[in-house]
């Protein structure tokens, strides 16, 4: 058996369901958007996403504890990694 170490950021990515690939945004500048803030609390509610989770994700991927740091490609893969995330591991 060979143990190899991962990054936190592979070991996300290889918990998505069905390895949904990831389309990267144009670059935009600036911050998230209301609809990204909406989404983003709306899907936490409806995935019962814990704080202790939400921040080992949040530091693992971008280094930060606060999720209002995010710019708008951030928060595109975040949603797209919580939305895809098994949870059921």
């Amino acid at each position: 058996m060979k143990f190899i170490n991962y990054d936190g950021r592979t070991l996300i990515t290889m918990h998505l369901r069905e390895n949904r690939p990831y389309r990267p945004v144009p670059a935009v500048k600036g911050k998230y958007t209301h609809a990204q803030y909406k989404i983003l609390y709306n899907l936490v509610l409806r995935k019962k996403i814990h704080k202790g989770f939400f921040e080992y994700i949040l530091v693992e991927l971008y280094g930060i504890k606060d999720w209002k740091q995010l710019d708008y490609q951030q928060m595109y893969e975040l949603i797209h990694i919580l939305t895809f995330y098994n949870y059921c591991h």
